[in-house]
């Protein structure tokens, strides 16, 4: 294999692959990218046992070939390298010869034949959507994912499709989160669990613009997009029915405004610990008031002014944490708070699919 490319364009697309590389692989060439030049392309890979990612860019083909070499060290060669053209000769023993400017390296590779395959793919169904929308889905769930190691259906993301409607949903049993949104295309219903790994790696690699292509088959998922393929296995399992968590109605509504909240929220965590994270909310008509207090720290209170119309004051008191989650990560000015009393779950909406339902704490 023989070949020259962009610089620029190979850092760029080694760091789409190469994150995914473990320091501690279960095989030795999975240290490794894979490297494969033909018809004026240069194909990328790199794999673990649960996600694969391929990019593709133009190269000058002299000759075509396969070889891998190893992901950390050809990246940080990559981008510490001077001068815009890279030239790529690797020979019969997969060791790659590598020139820029004035610098000669030679990287020892693996036989690619030792490199895994692509998994199995059989298509059941199809989603399509853009990527700026499949991003922001993974972002107003993805802080909500259980840490639970013994509950693995709630590590990882529900992608639930009803007709034309897909919803994604992260719960860690203390606070659920799910958007819904209508997408371009998709052929047939049906519930599948990403792992939030796989979630946050697709998060990483989605563009501001253009469409993405969800294909699911049994136990894996393959998403198209710019110049990316990625493969994925699914959390084996059935995710919890989260409607059922959802309440009915509600006796109390206000609107709030975000940025108002997350400053309140940020001063009223200072006197706070991760052991004391217990904060009071006393809605009153007109008003909302915050009070934190931590024994050995001190205590602190403010106010805002709400549109609360109700006579009957209402004391709450949350984990400040879970509390301020949807604010921090949900990028919308307004939101929607709604109650029905001190021991019950309120729910935080934006009013374009995002819906956020927390448990407050019980206080002796």
């Amino acid at each position: 294999m023989k070949c020259t490319v962009g610089k620029e364009a190979l850092l760029t697309h080694l760091q789409k692959v190469c994150n995914i590389v473990s320091r501690r692989p279960v095989l030795p060439i999975l240290n490794n990218v894979r490297l494969e030049a033909e018809d004026n392309i240069l194909n990328l890979k790199a794999t673990d046992p649960e996600i694969t990612i391929r990019t593709e860019l133009r190269a000058d083909v002299e000759y075509s070939g396969v070889t891998t070499l190893p992901a950390k060290s050809l990246l940080a060669l990559v981008s510490k390298l001077k001068g815009d053209k890279i030239e790529i000769n690797c020979g019969d023993n997969h060791h790659a010869a590598i020139k820029c400017g004035s610098a000669e390296f030679l990287l020892k590779g693996l036989d690619p034949v030792d490199f895994p395959d692509d998994p199995l793919f059989e298509s059941k169904r199809k989603i399509r959507l853009t990527q700026p929308e499949l991003g922001r889905m993974i972002d107003y769930v993805s802080y909500a994912v259980s840490q639970d190691s013994s509950r693995k259906t709630l590590q990882g993301i529900l992608f639930s499709v009803k007709g034309n409607i897909l919803t994604t949903v992260a719960t860690d049993g203390k606070r659920l989160a799910f958007v819904e949104k209508e997408v371009e295309e998709s052929s047939g219903d049906g519930d599948i669990i990403l792992p939030s790994r796989t979630a946050l790696e697709l998060r990483r690699l989605l563009g501001e613009e253009g469409t993405s292509e969800l294909e699911i088959s049994e136990r894996h998922i393959r998403v198209r997009f710019s110049d990316i393929l990625l493969y994925s296995k699914l959390v084996e399992g059935s995710y919890p029915n989260f409607r059922q968590i959802v309440p009915g109605s509600f006796q109390k509504m206000l609107d709030i405004p975000r940025d108002a909240v997350m400053q309140t929220l940020d001063l009223l965590a200072v006197p706070l610990t991760a052991d004391i994270s217990n904060l009071k909310l006393t809605f009153k008509r007109g008003e909302l008031e915050f009070f934190s207090r931590n024994d050995t720290v001190g205590e602190g209170k403010d106010r805002l002014e709400v549109a609360y119309d109700y006579d009957d004051p209402l004391e709450i008191t949350f984990n400040y944490q879970l509390l301020q989650a949807p604010f921090r990560h949900v990028r919308e000015d307004q939101f929607r708070l709604q109650m029905n009393g001190a021991s019950c779950p309120i729910m935080i909406e934006d009013g374009k699919g995002f819906h956020y339902i927390l448990m407050p704490l019980r206080v002796k």
